[in-house]
Parts: C-alpha cells; sequence; structure tokens
C-alpha cells in the first residue's frame, strides 16, 4: 500500500515482495500501473512464519516502511501446521466425542451387534 511510483519496476517489487516470501505473479494492472494506489503481487508464503504487516524498505541513506495487505489467506491451523482449517476447530486439539466409525455403522445397518 502506497509504494511509490518509482519502485514500481518489476525487479524492485519483487525484492519488496521476497520479505513476506517467494513472489510468483505481479498483477498485470501494476504491471502497466493502471492503477497506482497499490500493487498487488501473488506470493507463495510458509504460513509457520510470522506474517509481517509492515516491511521497511531500505535504500541508500534512507528506509520507509510500507503496508502489507493480505486477500484470500486460507485457514491455517497453528497447531498441526494444516491448510484448511482453523486452530479452534483442530481436530486433534479438540477430537468429537461419540463419533461412530464408518466399519461401525456398516456392521448396525447390516442389523448385526458391534462388539
Amino acid at each position: 500500500m502506497a509504494l511509490p511510483q518509482e519502485y514500481w519496476m518489476e525487479r524492485t517489487l519483487r525484492e519488496i515482495a521476497s520479505a513476506v516470501g517467494t513472489p510468483l505473479i505481479i498483477d498485470n494492472a501494476t504491471t502497466k500501473r493502471v492503477f497506482g494506489h497499490y500493487t498487488r503481487i501473488l506470493v507463495d508464503m510458509d504460513f509457520t512464519r510470522k506474517l509481517f504487516h509492515e516491511i521497511v524498505v531500505k535504500r541508500e541513506g534512507y528506509s520507509f516502511p510500507v503496508e502489507v495487505v493480505y486477500k484470500r489467506m486460507p485457514n491455517f491451523c497453528t497447531h498441526c501446521q494444516t491448510i484448511g482449517h482453523d486452530v479452534t476447530v483442530c481436530r486433534w486439539l479438540f477430537p468429537q466425542k461419540n463419533k461412530v466409525s464408518n466399519a461401525a455403522r456398516e456392521i448396525v445397518a447390516q442389523g448385526k451387534k458391534p462388539v
């Protein structure tokens, strides 16, 4: 957010984005400088690392902060290190009680009693 236009060269954008992860694709509007309020870059991230909401860009003799906004972040469980659910609903931390296994359901469906 609010990155000055003189830093919108592809190499510079990739260098800045590498502070968050591995930059993959730069948005078409960013590359063509169609919309100059913010840049959009697709970044491959390691969710086990800390998420930064601000990056300090250092240049010769000065530095300035750049705000980072994340879009379309998948749910990530910090307990089991898995993408797809949040720690508040992690099956390893909060196992479901009274859950009947598929094998037990099949036995009951056949009219037999489970042992």
